[in-house]
C-alpha cells in the first residue's frame, strides 16, 4: 500500500470505491474548484478498493471530510 510522506501531507482521508460513495470525479471536480490544482494543496493516491486523499492543511481535510464523509 502507498503512503506519501507525512512531512508534506500530514493530512489523509481515506474514501472506501464501493456504490454508496460518491464518485471520484465528482470529488475531484469539487477539489479543483476549491482548492486549486492537483499536488498543489491536495493529492490522492489509489488503491484497490479505496481512495485516499491528502491535504497540507488540517482545515481543507476538514472541508472534505464534512462535504464527502
Amino acid at each position: 500500500m502507498r503512503q506519501l510522506k507525512k512531512e508534506l501531507w500530514p493530512h489523509r482521508i481515506v474514501i472506501d470505491q464501493d456504490e454508496s460513495r460518491p464518485r471520484i470525479i465528482e470529488i475531484e471536480t469539487w477539489l479543483g474548484e476549491k482548492y486549486g490544482k492537483f499536488k498543489d494543496r491536495w493529492n490522492v493516491v489509489y488503491q484497490h478498493n479505496q481512495s485516499d486523499f491528502y491535504f497540507r492543511d488540517s482545515k481543507d481535510s476538514l472541508m472534505f471530510t464534512l462535504r464527502w464523509l
